[in-house]
């Protein structure tokens, strides 16, 4: 048999486009092969959430099924697509469910059993659950379904009260056809092929499992669609991080290598495809950072030169009366490397004259820590009013490590409409300047003094970070442990225990009380795109009164 997987980047509600999408693969390849594979909520982009509440975008997706019907007639090929359906008993209003369209009909519908509550993913607040085993006769095959999460229950460590692959497994399929909108992350390229290779051994039987890839928000979808035989043996595997369509004929298949990335490439590859569908879906075509001559502004810049091209970015240097030499002149050192031009708007000036008119105003000079929130909200202040007239996104520059323990300014440095590297810890921006420099600009990109230099949010006389900070290596270790426990593995974990046992005790509780204390910050910052298990916003819900 021959299966087509089209994996494609779809757009939230567009469903004009996302049906063309669908119907141009159809035309071009439904004459040539058995079965073409699209992915989860194809047609209405997943997810969208409470979007599903409005019943013209449903009934706009009905008029394109009937399109997708319609254009199977004259088709050798099969159909299968992945949709909203009306659900016409009791419980929630629709279902999530996969469709097969031949012959100008509905041959086959199944609908997710398995709905995700937990992490970025709320899907029963729209969807009631299925609870048929997807099983259907195909050119005389037996074919079996799962939608995405119903293929990652857990024998060992159940959630659910039913598991569709092991009812898969008694029903004696030959090939496994799963949709999925499973977002891309560090581990997740591992994990999701010991996966497929498990369901495959499992059923002994073929897998095919088509992924969707893109931007949505702050999440990304990696693609990396793969088809494997029974032995759970590569077959066909499709690239990460862009379209693509992989052809294979199962029963001539020869067994290759599955391709997992590195580290550095899906977060290099997480960000850059994130920032730009990120643009692209809500119509910015350009974005101006701040450069403080610093890592984090410095990766941010060069991030986004990699994405959108040198001509779609602008960087500002605002320096303040703190301001090292080299806040300029490794800003310009690196906006030359790559490119882009660099506008000098200084706030030395604004600054003495906000310090006098709080004096004027409230009877007193204003602390230092307000002296230091100041200038971060004058240079934000700076960065939204060039983009409020020229157009382009603002970008945001703070890293992980900072974010977490709240170590930035709420409406300074916090502000902006996306933040580019706000899951990243900060040993991994500096591992991420090394990688950019040699992976993409061929060593002519981020000025070795920025990364060399001490961190220094420098607002105030000879700050330093460690002043306020343990050393990040030691304050990554506890974050990450903290945060993000639950998704270790064993070996993960137990590598962090011995870490955080050789740091002093009063640390670790004092790093997770400013966490907690920050909760409120984050809440208000910009979206960040979404590259560990557990990324800030919707990913973390943790009450702002809670007493942790």
């Amino acid at each position: 048999m021959k299966v087509l997987m089209a994996q494609l980047n779809y757009q939230i509600a567009d469903i004009d486009g996302n049906t063309q999408k669908i119907l141009s693969v159809m035309e071009q390849h439904g004459a040539d092969v058995d079965l073409i594979v699209f992915t989860e909520l194809c047609i209405t982009g997943y997810y969208p959430k409470d979007l599903l509440y409005q019943r013209s975008l449903i009934d706009a997706q009905d008029e394109a099924l009937q399109q997708i019907k319609d254009a199977t007639k004259d088709l050798k090929a099969a159909v299968i697509v992945g949709y909203v359906e009306r659900n016409q008993g009791y419980g929630k209003p629709y279902f999530n469910s996969l469709g097969v369209f031949e012959r100008g009909l509905q041959t086959f519908t199944v609908n997710k059993q398995l709905l995700p509550v937990y992490n970025i993913f709320d899907e029963a607040r729209h969807f009631e659950s299925g609870d048929q085993t997807g099983v259907f006769s195909f050119k005389g095959q037996k074919l079996g379904f799962l939608i995405c999460e119903d293929g990652w229950e857990d024998t060992a460590d159940p959630m659910y009260k039913s598991n569709p692959v092991k009812d898969l497994e008694e029903q004696n399929v030959d090939l496994i056809i799963s949709i999925n909108a499973s977002p891309g992350n560090i581990g997740k390229q591992a994990q999701r092929y010991a996966l497929i290779k498990r369901t495959a051994q499992q059923c002994n039987a073929d897998v095919v499992y088509v992924n969707q890839v893109g931007g949505i928000d702050d999440i990304v979808f990696d693609g990396g669609s793969i088809a494997v035989n029974a032995q759970g043996q590569t077959l066909a595997q499709s690239n990460f991080y862009e379209e693509d369509l992989s052809l294979v004929d199962l029963a001539s298949a020869n067994v290759r290598e599955p391709i997992i990335q590195r580290k550095m490439d899906v977060i290099a590859q997480q960000l850059k495809l994130g920032l730009l569908d990120y643009c692209k879906k809500t119509g910015f075509d350009s974005v101006v950072i701040g450069s403080s001559g610093g890592i984090d502004s410095a990766v941010t810049i060069a991030l986004a030169v990699w994405a959108l091209g040198p001509e779609n970015v602008v960087a500002i240097t605002m320096p303040s009366p703190f301001s090292s030499e080299g806040s300029w002149s490794d800003s310009e050192d690196l906006c030359e490397n790559l490119g882009i031009p660099l506008i000098n708007a200084p706030i030395r000036d604004q600054f003495k004259l906000d310090c006098d008119e709080f004096e004027k105003r409230f009877g007193e000079k204003p602390s230092g820590l307000t002296q230091e929130n100041m200038q971060a909200r004058t240079r934000a202040r700076i960065l939204m009013g060039y983009s409020n007239n020229f157009g382009n996104l603002v970008l945001s520059t703070g890293n992980k490590s900072e974010i977490s323990v709240g170590y930035c300014t709420l409406y300074g440095d916090m502000g902006g409409g996306l933040s580019l590297i706000g899951d990243l810890y900060k040993m991994e921006v500096y591992a991420l300047a090394r990688y950019l420099n040699e992976e993409v600009f061929d060593g002519k990109g981020i000025p070795e003094p920025i990364i060399d230099k001490e961190p220094s949010a420098e607002l105030s006389p000879d700050q330093k970070d460690s002043d306020s900070l343990p050393p990040y290596p030691v304050l990554d270790a506890i974050l990450h442990y903290y945060i993000e426990e639950d998704y270790l593995t064993d070996a993960e974990k137990e590598s962090y225990e011995k870490t955080l046992l050789n740091i002093d005790q009063s640390t670790v509780t004092k790093v997770r009380k400013m966490v907690s204390r920050a909760e409120y910050k984050r809440q208000q910052a910009a979206p960040v795109i979404r590259v560990h298990h557990r990324a800030f916003g919707v990913g973390r819900q943790i009450p702002l009164t809670a007493l942790i």
